[in-house]
């Protein structure tokens, strides 16, 4: 299990940069844990203020400390990044450099045409400093964030879920080859889980050669405040090999990311969640 911070440039609590890095988590394996971190709270860094330091710095040094990797979503402020999310870089690489051989995909957009394309390398540029090992390609640009979502803040655009999916697959691939892994096998048998998914409207899925879906997840939204499990189904030949428990694992992780309560209606996802009682807390 992999654990990952999520930075967002923007402190808005609507902003666009959010939406976008709740739909990157939803898309994240379910061998990888995201939290959020909230820049926001943290005092302008002034050096006369350490080493005794400030709790809110210390307590933010201590979660990158946990990580594994970065997932850094931001706008664009005046051709460089916000300063909150500036700010927080610099508290983390003082006294020492808590970024140090970690991880990070960046994800830069904006409701323009250039998709925060100066913000993104502004912000590439501090990683060969704080020894940060970026993902190289895809380069992520999301331009026209005001028209990317529906009612629910969801991704509309199957082909942008897909690129998003390309720059999640890039990341999990980096984040495992840089990891102590003690062996190859190791690696291979952690860092993918035993089949891909889609995702599409309303559900997460997987079709074969034959272009026959042979696993999928339904959801809905009943309401703003829930996500609804209608059905788990895997094909007899995929069944004993975790497919469904992995199915069910991608909606918990998009609850988790959007801040949602499961309601499992089919008989699997009940009887997932009785059985896993630490996702309890999910589930209305």
């Amino acid at each position: 299990m992999k654990k990952i911070g999520v930075f967002v440039g923007s402190l808005r609590k609507g902003s666009y940069s959010k939406k976008l890095a709740k739909a990157l988590v939803s898309l994240l394996p379910s061998n990888i844990e995201a939290e959020f971190l909230d820049t926001g709270v943290l005092p302008l860094f002034n050096d006369d203020l350490d080493p005794n330091g400030v709790p809110e710095w210390n307590h933010f040094r201590h979660q990158l400390d946990e990580l594994d990797g970065l997932l850094i979503v931001t706008p664009e402020y005046n051709r460089s990044i916000p300063g909150a999310l500036k700010n927080a870089m610099d508290i983390v690489s003082r006294p020492i450099n808590h970024f140090g051989g970690r991880v990070a995909l960046v994800v830069s957009d904006s409701i323009g045409n250039a998709g925060g394309y100066g913000a993104n390398h502004h912000l590439r540029q501090t990683f060969t400093t704080l020894d940060i090992i970026p993902v190289q390609r895809p380069e992520v640009y999301i331009a026209h964030t005001d028209q990317l979502f529906d009612e629910n803040d969801m991704i509309k655009n199957e082909a942008t879920i897909g690129f998003l999916q390309s720059a999640i697959d890039a990341f999990t691939k980096l984040l495992y080859l840089t990891s102590l892994s003690k062996s190859v096998g190791e690696f291979l048998d952690d860092s993918t889980d035993p089949l891909p998914l889609t995702l599409g409207d309303g559900h997460y899925y997987h079709k074969n050669t034959d272009g026959k879906v042979t696993a999928e997840i339904k959801f809905n939204f009943d309401t703003p405040e829930t996500v609804t499990i209608t059905s788990t189904t895997v094909d007899p030949e995929l069944q004993g090999k975790g497919i469904a428990k992995q199915l069910v694992l991608k909606v918990v992780a998009m609850a988790k990311a959007y801040q949602l309560k499961i309601i499992p209606e089919c008989s699997y996802a009940k009887s997932f969640f009785e059985t896993h009682k630490e996702y309890q807390t999910l589930v209305r």
